[in-house]
């Protein structure tokens, strides 16, 4: 782990990686709400062709009972996962879901935690996908 998160790599490269990562987060509950890809985007210095892809997950099977007694929880989720290009390789990201609550206790840790152990698995599958 990274302090600003998790990350995997997938040496088959991006498309791979978007498939995989997608699949995984589905497998797990998450519903992507958004996407950006914004490959272009990142300045000369990135190259044009890089591909970088923003996504904005939730998984609504985090306890929502626990949501509604602490509103704010809701500022911290969806997660947010990366998928980026790196030569021919690819490398998928994603923030620690614990990180973002700081020093919150009760249901905002527990669920956050929930969140953490989904990304886990989410970022395994990925990276274990061509093994199994």
């Amino acid at each position: 782990m990274q302090s600003e998160g998790y990350s995997v790599g997938v040496p088959e490269g991006y498309d791979e990686a978007v498939i995989r990562t997608r699949l995984a987060l589905k497998g797990e509950g998450f519903s992507i709400l958004s996407e950006m890809h914004v490959g272009g985007m990142l300045g000369p210095e990135a190259g044009d062709q890089r591909q970088y892809l923003f996504m904005g997950v939730w998984n609504s099977a985090l306890k929502e009972e626990r949501l509604d007694s602490e509103l704010q929880m809701a500022l911290h989720l969806p997660c947010n996962v990366v998928v980026q290009e790196v030569g021919t390789e690819a490398l998928v990201a994603a923030l620690d879901p614990e990180d973002t609550v700081g020093n919150a206790s009760g249901s905002s840790k527990i669920v956050a935690s929930e969140a953490r152990s989904a990304i886990t698995r989410v970022l395994e599958r990925v990276a274990g996908a061509a093994d199994g």
